[in-house]
């Protein structure tokens, strides 16, 4: 397969007139965005009992999205602030794409906070009353400096070329050869500043679950760095997909070398992440610890199912198609590699919060209130967890939000590095 970069057509120059399909994705997003603000506001009037959680499994759909969206965002800035950190000049072509997906990746996870409060306007109350201690604390407040700093990047990287554009975005920027050597100063200042940030994202949400000394199933030191490699393979995996679409519709051009590049990579991340859970399952299990329970129902109860799609779809089967160098050099085949690899990390982190939820620590009859009646279970010594159409209409309405911003910048942000910066 020829490995030569392909010509970059002139779709990718800014379009000022959008065409009949990108009007037709518009408008459907659109429409799915007003049925989730409309599902959004029932749930607000009546409450979070309309949702599929409880009294023992107080997450649910909005917080496993939330982690999910965290990893993608962390996984794309490291790759892209690694790249030029440590001079990896064959990123170059998909720099500016990944800190835009990380940048709109924060931004859906940032929004999954608001519906999973079930009162969105009591978020006022951490700034109110902040305690410094909490977990909770350290993540809302890295995620929105994570938000504003990623921001930041993407007009740092794209704002020379909407100089040269004359728009309004560039504020002044000038086009000088003076000014891109300070420009390619501060990209390099904001790759200092944005990995240890992207890390530190990730580490926090992971420590959300690892500090809960109560949950067995969580508590863990290997919590943090097993959730950095699922967000390196979900978030590699997504720049990927993104940029090969790109490259599809004339937006990208960067050769196949590189591709096979990124599969490599890929693998590497996905042996880790294996690697990782292979130490934290036996660990657990082995010397017959309390937390070794739910890893035996993993492994041999009703979550089986999910724990094999984890493993042999998110780990075995991506691996196996990028360890065979024919099928990594076939952009295609990378790209279904990358698919597989991004599900698994997101059925990795159902079946995190699934299982370490859905039985009470308390294993006494009749169990735990449940706080379900309409659903005729007032007690119960497990529950098991099942989104209801007010939560897939809330999250389909968040997804299109993400899918519309991301068109955008798309379509008017220059997404293509200049060879001459």
């Amino acid at each position: 397969m020829s490995t030569a970069a392909p010509a970059l057509s002139t779709n990718v120059a800014h379009r000022r007139r959008p065409a009949p399909a990108l009007a037709a994705w518009i408008v459907t997003l659109l429409a799915l965005m007003a049925a989730g603000v409309a599902a959004f506001i029932y749930q607000f009037a009546n409450g979070l009992a309309v949702t599929g959680m409880s009294n023992v499994v107080m997450w649910g759909q909005y917080i496993l999205f939330f982690m999910f969206f965290v990893g993608l965002s962390a996984g794309g800035l490291i790759v892209a602030s690694a790249g030029r950190l440590f001079g990896v000049k064959a990123f170059k072509p998909i720099m500016r794409l990944a800190v835009l997906e990380a940048t709109v990746a924060v931004i859906l996870a940032a929004t999954f906070i608001l519906p999973d409060l079930g009162r969105p306007e009591r978020i006022l109350n951490i700034p109110l009353y902040f305690n410094p201690t909490s977990p909770m604390i350290w993540d809302i407040t890295i995620v929105s400096v994570y938000m504003v700093m990623s921001a930041f990047y993407v007009w740092l990287y794209t704002r020379a070329d909407l100089a040269r554009r004359g728009s309004w975005l560039a504020f002044g920027t000038g086009t000088s050869e003076r000014a891109m050597r300070r420009e390619d100063r501060a990209k390099a200042v904001m790759a200092w500043i944005a990995l240890p940030a992207a890390i530190m994202l990730h580490s926090i949400t992971a420590w959300i679950f690892g500090l809960q000394i109560s949950r067995g199933f969580w508590y863990s030191s290997i919590m943090a760095p097993m959730f950095i490699t699922s967000a390196l393979v979900s978030g590699m995996g997504l720049v990927i997909l993104l940029a090969l679409a790109l490259r599809r519709l004339g937006r990208l051009a960067f050769p196949n070398d590189l591709v096979a590049m990124l599969g490599g990579l890929l693998g590497v991340f996905i042996c880790v992440e294996a690697f990782l859970l292979l130490a934290e399952y036996l660990t657990a299990s082995y010397p017959g610890a309390p937390e070794g329970v739910a890893v035996r129902r993993m492994l041999g109860g009703p979550y089986l199912p999910l724990f094999l799609a984890e493993v042999v779809g998110g780990l075995l089967i991506p691996f196996a198609i990028l360890a065979t160098r024919r099928l990594r050099r076939d952009p295609r085949w990378v790209g279904v590699a990358a698919a597989i690899g991004i599900v698994g990390i997101f059925v990795h982190r159902l079946n995190l919060v699934l299982n370490g939820l859905s039985y009470p620590n308390i294993e006494l009859p009749p169990g735990l209130p449940v706080g379900r009646p309409q659903d005729g279970t007032s007690f119960a010594a497990s529950y098991f967890y099942v989104p209801t159409a007010i939560e897939w209409m809330v999250v389909l309405g968040v997804l299109a939000f993400g899918a519309l911003l991301f068109t955008a910048a798309v379509w008017y942000l220059p997404m293509q590095e200049p060879e001459e910066h």
